[in-house]
């Protein structure tokens, strides 16, 4: 498929109503309890009750009540082609000029034909996603009206509004200076762009970012997921799978990958290519003299996200085992959901919870690697938070938080005491288990918390993985192609 036709598909597919791990193949499972993970759980905390944030690993989400459509002020046209010959077809239009909505009775929506309900289009918005050639180029699916001469007052001016193609499409007749624009709407794509809440909810937890689904230790064993690698490689079906798996849970085991140092960037590849660091594309992790990073030691390597230091900090890890530590303990991963741990606290502790998502951190990191010398920055919360509330990001390591804290004075010890709590529960949230050799672990950078159990490194035990990072962008982005692609060959 070219490029062109690609767009076209995934912009005609967007807001469809494909849902987060629609479908499970016997390729995914949960994980069982057995010797190559040995999960290591001693905490009887419950799966947290979110806020709204996020969903809980046994919740199912339910959708919220529509608000009551408002009545229409004032009816500005009416077509008389209001029988409708499809499932889904507009009965009647209206246009609210006191409100400068266009108003769609539309029937044949969800299961019964003869259920009929109201949406409401504002004016402005229709003429600036106007679909005719002069103002939308659809072989690049991109708007190319001349925003120069765009007017909202003018756009404002509908001068007719009429039910078309047997009530499958909308014409808008606009007076634009003396002269009369003309834009029709598909029904189906007015639908998909509705504004109700609940729909525009539905398209933002489908399109953009599926909601995180939160778990605790307890919970582990029941999100933990396995793939097998050739499958991922091969089966675009599968490959989604893995994908809604890491959006939802965080964490998700690959299995079977070959033992050698290129299988991170035949996966990364798959989605779309591997993001670079000051320490390279593939990073060896190994035990190494004189190294200029902790994670090369054989050291008990503290719970932590990796380069929190970066303003765009890349977002998934890939570690491949090649060679694992014999030794009956150490060399064992240790994880934990950084988003548990910033809903308990918001829930049980929320004066914590405002001090690390509203305090400063400087994070940092000195030294030299395959890119040369290198000296990083930045400043960000432990918990970033969005606009909208959700959780965004866990920024926490222990070696790269810099002892400069450029805060208040007054603020340091309650940050501290703060920080201990956090400290406290993600380690009663963590698990550990061991990787064997031909697994990837695939989790998320900047929710995941993850660290390993010291080991006792000589010529008889070592302990080989190699690394790599995805950007969040090319996952999400990989993921909507493929929606768009199955939803193309669904009947």
């Amino acid at each position: 498929m070219s490029l062109v036709r690609c767009l076209a598909t995934l912009n005609r597919a967007v807001g469809g109503l494909s849902t987060l791990l629609p479908h499970q193949s016997t390729s995914t499972r949960a994980a069982p309890s057995c010797a190559i993970f040995n999960f290591r759980n001693h905490s009887t905390h419950q799966t947290l009750t979110s806020s709204g944030t996020v969903r809980n690993a046994s919740a199912s989400a339910s959708p919220r009540p529509s608000p009551a459509d408002r009545p229409r002020l004032k009816s500005a046209g009416r077509s008389a082609d209001t029988r409708p010959t499809s499932p889904r077809a507009i009965s009647a239009v209206s246009f609210d000029a006191h409100r400068s909505r266009v108003v769609l009775q539309v029937v044949g929506v969800a299961d019964r034909e003869d259920r009929q309900q109201q949406y409401e289009f504002p004016a402005v918005w229709l003429r600036d996603n106007c679909q005719c050639e002069r103002c939308f180029h659809g072989g690049s699916s991109s708007r190319v009206l001349n925003w120069e001469r765009f007017d909202v007052d003018r756009m404002r001016r509908v001068k007719r509004v009429e039910v078309v193609d047997a009530g499958r499409s909308l014409e808008v007749l606009w007076d634009e200076e003396g002269e009369v624009h003309r834009s029709v709407f598909e029904l189906e794509w007015l639908l998909r762009r509705s504004f109700r809440r609940e729909d525009t909810e539905r398209y933002l937890r489908e399109w953009y970012r599926p909601e995180p689904v939160i778990w605790g230790a307890a919970g582990f064993e029941e999100v933990l997921r396995e793939f097998s690698y050739a499958e991922v490689l091969a089966d675009d079906g599968t490959l989604r799978q893995w994908i809604e798996a890491l959006i939802a849970y965080g964490v998700v085991m690959i299995k079977g990958a070959p033992l050698t140092e290129n299988e991170c960037r035949r996966l990364a590849d798959r989605v779309g290519f591997i993001r670079k660091t000051h320490y390279g594309e593939e990073f060896i992790v190994k035990a190494k003299e004189g190294t200029s990073n902790v994670a090369y030691l054989s050291t008990p390597l503290q719970m932590h996200t990796d380069l929190p230091y970066y303003d765009y900090k890349p977002g998934c890890n890939l570690l491949h085992c090649l060679v694992q530590s014999t030794n009956a303990v150490g060399g064992e991963n240790l994880i934990a959901d950084g988003f548990y741990v910033a809903e308990q606290l918001r829930q049980h502790h929320p004066d914590d919870f405002r001090l690390l998502s509203e305090t400063l951190v400087d994070w940092s990191d000195l030294g030299a690697d395959e890119a040369g010398t290198f000296h990083s920055i930045y400043r960000a919360p432990v918990i970033c938070v969005g606009r909208d509330g959700r959780l965004e990001r866990i920024n926490h390591s222990v070696p790269q938080r810099d002892s400069h804290f450029s805060v208040p004075i007054d603020r340091v010890e309650p940050w501290y005491r703060a920080m201990q709590r956090f400290v406290s529960i993600l380690h009663r949230e963590a698990v550990s288990f061991k990787t064997a050799p031909g697994d990837i672990l695939t989790f998320s950078n900047v929710r995941m918390v993850h660290g390993r159990t010291g080991y006792t490194d000589t010529a008889g035990n070592t302990r080989h993985i190699v690394g790599a990072y995805l950007d969040w962008d090319e996952i999400y982005s990989k993921l909507r192609v493929l929606k768009a692609a199955s939803d193309k060959n669904t009947p």
